[in-house]
């Protein structure tokens, strides 16, 4: 989708401010931050293994911060996969600031970001610090079924495949409307047919989507 010389000019600026942006607005919230929408987002996904239909097994998410989305999303479908032996899945996590990557690859967080999680999954995801108590490890299991890649989602990603699911939580909803519209269409074009976009507040008017529950759009 061509954005209009407003935007473009708007964004031009932005590039350049980005970095800052991003370091203000960052907040570390924890694993599993507002579990509605992966608890939401689980139940269509075990609602199209339940039925048969193609399951969601693609995943993209875009401006990943430091991981913890990546790893949320994850442990997530990890859960699914065990009550779905068979159910196999891909996640390709993106940002555009290195630093961010290599802490997201690293995959270690303050003890604090599993404050909210249940006991039961931070022993089957999670290795506490032997050298610093107030560190955890995301277990290699893990680790390893999430590919991080440096990209700016300003720019056109380079995909092998249309995604199923695209979460997008920590950028869009800082931005001004029409730059926000503007890149939600952008992710759109790299959705399957019918997949689901996952933002961190909802938006209104979103072209091209229909809202379902918890900031979760469906392309139409």
């Amino acid at each position: 989708m061509q954005m209009s010389s407003e935007e473009n000019t708007f964004r031009s600026g932005l590039r350049l401010e980005l970095p800052y942006l991003v370091d203000a607005l960052a907040k570390d919230h924890g694993f599993l931050h507002d579990a509605r929408q992966f608890m939401f987002l689980a139940e269509i996904i075990a609602d199209h293994l339940r039925h048969g239909d193609p399951p969601l097994s693609s995943f993209l998410v875009a401006g990943c911060d430091k991981g913890l989305d990546a790893y949320s999303l994850c442990i997530t479908l990890l859960e699914e996969a065990k009550r779905h032996p068979g159910f196999e899945f891909s996640i390709l996590a993106t940002d555009f600031l290195p630093a961010n990557l290599n802490l997201a690859m690293r995959g270690v967080y303050p003890l604090t970001s599993i404050d909210n999680i249940p006991e039961s999954l931070i022993k089957r995801y999670f290795l506490r610090s032997r050298n610093a108590g107030d560190l955890v490890r995301l277990k290699p299991g893990v680790r390893a079924h999430v590919n991080f890649r440096c990209q700016d989602i300003f720019e056109s990603f380079a995909l092998r495949e249309p995604m199923d699911v695209i979460i997008c939580r920590q950028v869009l909803h800082h931005f001004h409307p029409g730059l926000a519209k503007a890149l939600a269409a952008r992710l759109r074009q790299y959705l399957a047919p019918g997949g689901i976009l996952v933002l961190g507040a909802r938006m209104p008017r979103m072209p091209g989507f229909r809202h379902l529950d918890h900031a979760l759009y469906q392309a139409v």
